[in-house]
């Protein structure tokens, strides 16, 4: 991969001692060169995303909601996930070869379902008054035959996948970080790399800026490494993702009102990549590590940030998802991975 540009020290660095053993080391791409020095991304990344245990899905995670929702557009997350979960059940109905596949998907809109319920009733009854009333589950019309219901089940994840990223820019900071989340889990569930341009953010000074722009220049970094085990339409493939992670990259950049954290001449990567499989193996690594980054910037108080912050979050589950298809790797099903038990439960409001 072409590493050209001033600000590809990520991208172009040389590859980190634990990416290949001594004596066996495969050159890198032409345009990267070698430089020295490695630190840990785990000192600039917020943490680890999660995936599925299915091949076409991936996973998702989330932050506390704060005490102050928009009612509306909380009812309507909640009548997304009673649809899905009834879309689900119908599924299973209807070919039961499917529910071994399913369960999983399934056991993760419970979890979403359950959690956007709490912030639903703090303590407050009935909430019809506030445009609160959820209206009762409704299942969508699927197709005959497996592969037409499993199809079927990919469009609606990213039907509701973009419904959360719009609901972002409507909610209050704390509840976009959750809808953030549970709209990358269910972008990762259809396994859509959106074609669309995203969302322009406004300039920001936030910190929350400058992490997702460290996960950045990580995976610029490691697509820079990962290139050179691939061949054919999977190192085109990584070609796109690099590129799209250096024009990510960039756009952070331009957004911050303060002095952007550099890139490292290198980074500990955590795969080894000596086949084309670790190669892919990684790729889902660095996807899932830029997802909490952009989950905590959904948490931004600027509707228009937030919204990019979603975008970029699906978009990086929906990256991972392909490239552990690609390696045949399942994972733990989570839905929430790495999140404390409390940031799962909203905060009390006084007098509550």
């Amino acid at each position: 991969m072409d590493a050209s540009g001033d600000r590809d020290g990520a991208g172009g660095a040389a590859r980190a001692a634990t990416t290949t053993p001594p004596g066996e080391e495969t050159p890198l791409p032409e345009a990267v060169p070698r430089l020295p020095g490695t630190v840990s991304r785990r000192g600039l990344l917020l943490g680890g995303g999660a995936v599925l245990a299915l091949p076409w899905l991936a996973g998702c995670a989330a932050e506390a909601a704060g005490p102050h929702l928009d009612v509306s557009t909380l009812v309507g997350a909640i009548t997304s996930e009673q649809d899905l979960i009834a879309t689900y059940e119908a599924a299973k109905a209807a070919d039961a070869s499917l529910a071994r596949r399913l369960d999983p998907v399934l056991a993760h809109h419970r979890r979403h379902l359950t959690v956007l319920k709490r912030h639903y009733v703090p303590g407050s009854g009935n909430r019809a008054h506030e445009g609160g009333t959820v209206p009762p589950p409704h299942a969508a019309e699927l197709p005959d035959g497996a592969g037409q219901i499993m199809s079927a089940l990919r469009l609606v994840e990213d039907r509701a996948a973009a419904a959360r990223r719009a609901d972002a820019a409507k909610a209050p900071p704390g509840l976009a970080q959750l809808l953030a989340s549970i709209g990358a889990c269910e972008a990762g569930h259809a396994m859509t790399v959106r074609a669309h341009p995203p969302a322009d953010p406004a300039r920001s000074a936030a910190q929350v800026v400058q992490k997702a722009l460290a996960a950045e220049h990580v995976a610029v970094y490691g697509y820079g490494v990962l290139g050179a085990r691939l061949r054919g339409s999977l190192q085109q493939t990584a070609q796109t993702y690099w590129e799209a992670h250096r024009a990510q990259r960039d756009k952070l950049i331009s957004i911050l009102s303060v002095e952007p954290v550099a890139a490292a001449a290198g980074y500990r990567l955590p795969v080894k990549v000596t086949s084309a499989r670790s190669a892919a193996r990684l790729a889902a690594a660095l996807e899932d590590d830029v997802v909490p980054a952009y989950v905590a910037l959904a948490g931004a108080p600027a509707a228009d940030l937030r919204v990019f912050a979603a975008d970029s979050a699906e978009r990086a589950m929906a990256r991972s998802a392909r490239w552990r298809a690609n390696a045949g790797e399942s994972a733990p099903p989570d839905a929430f991975p790495g999140l404390p038990a409390t940031a799962l439960a909203p905060r009390p409001e006084p007098g509550e």
